[in-house]
């Protein structure tokens, strides 16, 4: 049997993202852009949900790259295990990032990748808006 692929089936940027006393996953302040007078910038720390299935039970190195779409320069790089008790259930997650340095404007790209494939991508876009007067 071959092995299976992974199923990408949420990746978003958020303010927060919490796990309530019952488990669920509280998603907050969802956004695909970020706006800032003067670069490079350090927003407030945010985060990111991603959920996946469709792994084989197990260990799994996973890792989130956030990348400069012009240059391939990286901004976030963080990672780690997810363990995989019953490969048909979604596996979900929040990755706080409390410090990213956005050196400049334009288009980013996230990059989620499990045991070193790209599972799946995401842009996000960082303008410049005018000082107030």
């Amino acid at each position: 049997m071959p092995p299976s692929e992974p199923v990408l089936l949420a990746l978003i940027f958020a303010d927060r993202v919490i796990t309530e006393d019952n488990g669920k996953r509280g998603i907050i302040g969802t956004f695909t852009k970020f706006f800032a007078q003067q670069f490079p910038v350090v927003f407030p720390p945010w985060g990111i949900y991603i959920c996946v299935t469709n792994l084989t039970p197990g260990d799994h190195e996973f890792s989130l790259e956030l990348e400069f779409a012009d240059t391939s320069e990286k901004v976030i790089g963080v990672g780690g295990t997810i363990r995989v008790n019953n490969g048909s259930e979604p596996v979900e997650m929040g990755i706080p990032i409390p410090h990213a340095v956005f050196p400049k404007e334009g288009r980013y790209i996230l990059l989620l990748k499990i045991s070193g494939e790209i599972v799946g991508s995401r842009p996000l876009w960082v303008e410049q808006v005018p000082s107030p007067v």
